[in-house]
């Protein structure tokens, strides 16, 4: 784990066999992003085991094969294609393909999917439950390695729980890049957080991490400040026998302490002594959102509110009564599929309902956080230049300073102020959309799934904010 902007893409690296892997392990990734197509989805799961899916395609071959019709190479006769389909069909026993669907579909009901469902093709799924089609071939293959990227995103909280309660006894090798603490409190034992730019093992779930990880803090922190004051004293009586005697005390310390971690083997041989006490450097960021003008009650009101698409005759919301105030705060919670989002859509003018009434505020300001975020962006300006067309009567005397300033306090990098939108990551384009938030003044803010592309810091500062 580590912050949005220091995670190198590691678990891509490793699936990629970019670093070191033996031959001997197989690896495989769930990513963010899962791409459909014309294949069911019990066709997609079985196609993770690729030995399941060149096997029969090998032994259909066979069955065509036929010397008279096709070009024999390296004397490979009618006794040795029968030999070879004996050797495949013992294999593919052994792999078990007459239960491969089977054991396929019981996953994919595990993960919320319907007969019917797993009948239709992938590319007919939303991301949520493309994701879930990513994490069943996951289970269905049992790699040796299995590497996970936010595996909770698009997922509603039935199938984190699922999910949970399934890896927690996942009995071979699992990497996990996630920033929900629950889920990492459940399914790991170990974590490595990576800071100052070097990787940190942990034994312990998240939260054993986070108790060591503050006491270490507090430990350098102490160290650093006793070492300042007394270099303070001893540069105010200008003896430099006495300010050398400091630094070698510190030098002293820091060694002992690197021969502790030595003999327990959580130091490299070749690892740089410091010469001083230095400060824990922490990432920090902080989200504020400015307080807008008072508006008289209710802000936006639904009065027996329905709704329904005209192409899906399984969805519709009905008689739907609410009303929001200044300072309300409303979650909204359900499975996938149960109308969250189209909800926000109705709040937000999107959608005219089918039936009722929406009533809102004349001097109403709303602002919406989506899950599409991106397509709110403009792939080929900068954040800078983004926000100064959106805003452009920013106060101060340089008003890229002004944009830039309230785009690091969104924890935006200052090297990214001025990189093309289409070269940033997700969690920094997710900044980007929240400074522009930010800077609207608005008197309601819709969240749809905030916390998706943000590091725990960042989810704090907002949860803050």
């Amino acid at each position: 784990m580590g912050a949005n902007e220091l995670r190198p893409h590691s678990h891509k690296v490793l699936a990629r066999r970019k670093l070191f892997v033996p031959k001997n392990i197989d690896v495989l990734l769930v990513g963010q992003e899962v791409v459909g197509d014309d294949r069911t989805a019990v066709e997609v799961v079985v196609s993770a085991n690729e030995e399941l899916v060149k096997l029969p395609q090998e032994v259909a071959s066979l069955q065509n094969f036929s010397p008279t019709t096709d070009v024999v190479n390296d004397n490979f006769y009618v006794n040795d294609a029968g030999e070879r389909l004996a050797e495949l069909y013992e294999m593919l026993n052994i792999l078990g393909s007459d239960g491969a669907e089977a054991q396929a579909s019981k996953i994919l009901a595990g993960l919320g999917f319907t007969k019917d469902m797993q009948g239709r093709p992938s590319r007919s799924f939303s991301g949520g439950w493309r994701m879930r089609i990513s994490l069943a071939r996951a289970l269905f293959v049992q790699p040796t390695l299995l590497l996970l990227d936010e595996p909770t995103n698009h997922v509603d909280l039935r199938d984190v729980l699922w999910s949970e309660e399934y890896l927690s006894r996942w009995k071979k090798t699992l990497i996990v890049v996630s920033h929900d603490r629950d889920f990492l409190n459940a399914v790991c034992n170990w974590i490595i957080h990576l800071h100052d730019m070097k990787l940190h093992l942990n034994p312990g779930n998240f939260d054993a991490y986070e108790v060591r990880y503050r006491q270490q803090r507090r430990e350098m922190n102490k160290h650093y400040e006793v070492f300042v004051k007394q270099m303070k004293a001893a540069n105010r009586s200008g003896n430099q026998v006495q300010q050398q005697a400091v630094k070698e005390r510190a030098k002293l310390a820091a060694a002992k302490e690197a021969s502790k971690k030595r003999a327990k083997g959580k130091v490299d041989e070749d690892e740089t002594l410091q010469e001083a006490p230095t400060k824990w450097r922490d990432y920090t960021v902080e989200f504020r959102f400015p307080h807008p003008t008072e508006l008289t009650p209710p802000l936006l009101q639904l009065i027996e509110v329905s709704f329904s698409y005209p192409n899906r005759p399984d969805f519709k919301l009905s008689n739907v009564d609410v009303g929001i105030d200044m300072g309300t705060r409303v979650a909204i919670v359900g499975p996938n599929g149960a109308g969250k989002s189209t909800l926000l859509n109705l709040w937000v003018g999107d959608w005219v309902p089918t039936e009722g009434e929406i009533r809102r505020s004349q001097k109403l300001r709303i602002g919406r956080y989506s899950q599409h975020f991106v397509d709110l962006l403009t792939m080929d300006e900068t954040p800078v230049q983004y926000l100064l067309r959106l805003y452009p009567d920013q106060e101060g005397v340089s008003r890229q300073e002004a944009v830039r300033a309230k785009l690091g306090k969104f924890g935006l990098p200052s090297h990214d102020h001025l990189t093309p939108i289409a070269k940033l990551s997700g969690g920094q384009k997710a900044r980007v959309v929240f400074t522009s938030i930010s800077m609207s003044k608005l008197h309601i803010l819709l969240l749809d799934e905030p916390t998706k592309h943000l590091d725990m810091q960042s989810i704090d500062a907002l949860a803050d904010a």
